[in-house]
């Protein structure tokens, strides 16, 4: 009897081994797919453009907050929308800009708040580095390994795509209306203390990767929902000081705290008023810096 339970046992390891090995190597990820198509979208476009060019950078944030198909109308350098998803990390978001910027062009970094201080490479780039390039997962310890693989497994399983107009330069379009659940309404967490954490050292190494190629970098804050916390922030405050010392940086946190019609489904995600907002204090301030201006 004990030899019969011993010997089930071993064959119900062995088939969870086998799914396992099958699930790690060839199982795609619909969620990762979606952002390789997006990348993919940014690439074409970013290759079609001659001379210098602007790449705005940062998580799903960006795809909903500028508008670069009215940027390419009204400015004369082609600007590239590289959001994707903020749970790629920080580091994966500037090796992402690393990649397509070249010397003479200009980077924008808008960075979720949350991208300071969480790994940089997080769980979406473990996900990414299954799929795409298994090489990298040395990046994460042998406890962030087993934690990331268990939680995109939860994820992958939930998983829904939706659906939204996506312009040639990688942008969404049309987002109207809002769908704001009302337990989704609620501030932001931050840290009680500022600190340089890995994400920081990253973006601080990011920054002279940029000097040394000619590459003009600026940071600037991410458009989310406003709250009354959010201007007594210890946090926001430290990051803000930390930030205007160490780089050319475009606005306050409290120029992009935005009211609730202007949000989407996540406070971090805004709709086309929103963007509309957004993207037109940014053409506003570059035609101011760089006196850039389209030919009637």
């Amino acid at each position: 009897m004990i030899k019969i339970l011993i010997g089930a046992i071993v064959s119900l390891g062995s088939v969870f081994i086998v799914i396992a090995c099958l699930y790690f190597f060839f199982y795609p990820s619909k969620g990762i797919l979606r952002i390789k198509e997006l990348e993919q979208i940014k690439q074409t476009f970013s290759d079609n453009q001659k001379g210098a060019k602007r790449f705005i950078i940062g998580g799903s944030d960006v795809l909903y907050s500028f508008n670069t198909e009215k940027m390419n109308q009204e400015l004369t350098i082609p600007t590239v929308n590289l959001g994707t998803n903020v749970g790629l990390g920080l580091g994966y978001l500037v090796d992402y800009g690393k990649k397509l910027a070249k010397p003479g062009d200009k980077i924008i970094a808008c960075l979720a708040y949350s991208l300071y201080y969480n790994p940089p490479y997080h769980i979406f780039s473990f996900e990414y580095y299954r799929m795409f390039d298994k090489k990298k997962l040395t990046r994460f310890s042998v406890p962030a390994f087993i934690y990331y693989a268990i939680a995109n497994l939860r994820y992958n399983f939930s998983y829904v795509q939706r659906e939204f107009v996506i312009g040639e330069s990688g942008c969404y379009l049309d987002v109207t209306g809002s769908q704001l659940a009302k337990e989704k309404e609620k501030a932001l967490y931050f840290p009680e203390n500022f600190n340089v954490t890995n994400s920081i050292r990253q973006l601080e190494e990011f920054k002279s990767y940029c000097l040394s190629h000619g590459i003009e970098l600026y940071i600037t804050y991410p458009s989310t929902l406003g709250f009354e916390s959010y201007r007594n922030s210890h946090y926001l405050e430290r990051l803000t000081s930390y930030l205007t010392e160490n780089y050319q940086v475009i606005g306050k946190p409290e120029d992009y705290f935005v009211p609730l019609n202007h949000i989407f489904n996540s406070v971090y995600h805004i709709n086309e008023v929103g963007q509309n907002f957004r993207t037109s204090r940014l053409i506003n301030y570059l035609r101011e810096k760089e006196k850039l201006y389209v030919s009637e």
